[in-house]
């Protein structure tokens, strides 16, 4: 272990001298010397360990996790975004001692949804946050079936005293619980008014996953999550400890929403747009809460939370307004759709890559309801490797295309995009997440501040 963690630790040095980037490389050498790694400080260590894992929103979820936790716990916390079991090698080793002590009480891990079997493997779960599963880089994942199927096998081996929290409105995640002896605790909306234009929604679960009978949806809030029982069999949606009752979108993209917390009501203000935010928050409070954070304490620092790097951001470029919302799969982008729909005039920039990060496979842009734009957008721009795939697309969707402002440069895209803008307009930039890193890159050079440490 220590040869393991002194290379590591070579490593990061390296890098932050050459000013890389490339997080998970300490973690990735040191797993080659040493396979157990990640395992054998875990058991150095007596940490109390989250772990976040879903299709969406586990950057968030995790994120505002942190930020709540960190005022009664000394945090450690994957927080660069590398969510493989080399990436919390990186961060373990970054901020242990070369015989792999660490000097925290908390770990708040976030997990890719492939990779969260094997980190249950090598860390001590000791409250499990289960978010979503979408239809994402089926190149990669395959159908939500496999992903589940890998996430019932960590279900079964939590402990008994640790808890295990999940989204009741997925019908794919709430089926889980019947498969651990931990403490089960649900989240979800409890409203039928949710105050954002409709799209088409994405029926990744339209079957039982119990009997494979039909599911019956009383209330449909975003693609497959809502209000649901089976038409053969028991499965139901299990009623959640913590919901929301109420949500109000305004205007300057923050959200106002009242829940319930067993029979506590609370009202929270805070600055992120958008239905997918607010099961992130209710994820967040609800793991907060499990751990024995007061919920006044609780909902005060998620007001005072500012979204992860260009999940959503809000910026000054040029004097000019630019709002960027990330997107990578069907279901994520139609809520960024739906945010920005409300708009009659929308200048929209899209980044459409496929490279390794992103997923090669982009047939997802062909799920995904653009239709709902048509007739809204005053000026387009496209870029990416993708870029044509993307403009045959919205041609199909009733969106006008001129070729004149498809791109193959980056800067060249933005440039165009922004100088199409009058003063008191918005830009909105939908990339996927390679091309974000690419659009921070651009904004350093401009001034504007990285994103890189949030």
């Amino acid at each position: 272990m220590v040869l393991a963690v002194m290379v590591g630790k070579i490593i990061a040095l390296l890098i932050k001298f050459k000013g890389t980037g490339g997080t998970a490389a300490p973690g990735l050498y040191a797993l080659k010397i040493d396979p157990n790694l990640v395992k054998k400080i875990s058991e150095k260590n007596n940490l109390k360990s989250i772990v976040v894992s879903g299709t969406n929103g586990k950057t968030t979820t995790s994120r505002i996790l942190y930020d709540i936790i960190s005022k009664k716990y000394k945090v450690i916390h994957n927080r660069q975004g590398s969510n493989l079991l080399r990436g919390i090698a990186s961060t373990m080793i970054t901020n242990a001692s070369v015989s792999g002590k660490l000097n925290y009480d908390c770990a708040v891990w976030e997990s890719d949804e492939a990779a969260l079997l094997p980190i249950s493997q090598n860390i001590d779960i000791d409250v499990l946050v289960l978010l979503n599963l979408f239809r994402d880089q089926l190149d990669r994942y395959g159908e939500i079936d496999t992903t589940r199927k890998k996430w019932q096998e960590v279900v079964k081996n939590l402990k008994p005293d640790a808890s295990l929290i999940l989204n009741a409105d997925d019908p794919s995640v709430n089926y889980l619980s019947k498969f651990t002896k931990s403490k089960k605790i649900f989240f979800g909306l409890s409203t039928t008014k949710i105050d954002l234009p409709q799209v088409e929604n994405v029926a990744d679960v339209k079957f039982c996953p119990n009997c494979n009978g039909k599911l019956i949806y009383e209330d449909l809030y975003s693609a497959h999550l809502g209000t649901y029982k089976c038409s053969k069999c028991s499965f139901k949606r299990e009623n959640p400890q913590v919901s929301v009752n109420s949500v109000t979108f305004n205007q300057d993209y923050s959200t106002s929403i009242k829940a319930k917390i067993k029979k506590e009501s609370v009202s929270i203000h805070y600055q992120l747009p958008g239905l997918f935010n607010v099961y992130n928050v209710m994820a967040a409070l609800t793991s907060a809460i499990s751990i024995g954070i007061d919920t006044k304490s609780a909902t005060t620092d998620i007001s005072k939370f500012t979204a992860a790097f260009g999940r959503y951001q809000q910026i000054k470029l040029n004097n000019k307004n630019i709002l960027i919302f990330l997107i990578k799969n069907p279901a994520g982008a139609n809520e960024v759709i739906r945010t920005i729909a409300a708009n009659q005039r929308i200048n929209l920039l899209l980044i459409l890559n496929d490279h390794i990060a992103d997923g090669r496979d982009v047939s997802w842009i062909w799920d995904t309801n653009w239709e709902a734009l048509a007739g809204k957008i005053s000026n387009l721009d496209i870029a990416g490797t993708r870029a044509w795939d993307m403009a045959l697309r919205l041609k199909y969707s009733g969106i006008q295309i001129n070729q004149k402002n498809v791109h193959e440069d980056l800067n060249t895209a933005i440039s165009s995009a922004t100088a199409k803008l009058a003063t008191d307009d918005t830009l909105y930039i939908l990339p996927t997440y390679t091309a974000l890193i690419g659009l921070q890159t651009y904004l350093k050079s401009k001034g504007v501040a990285s994103w890189q440490n949030q």
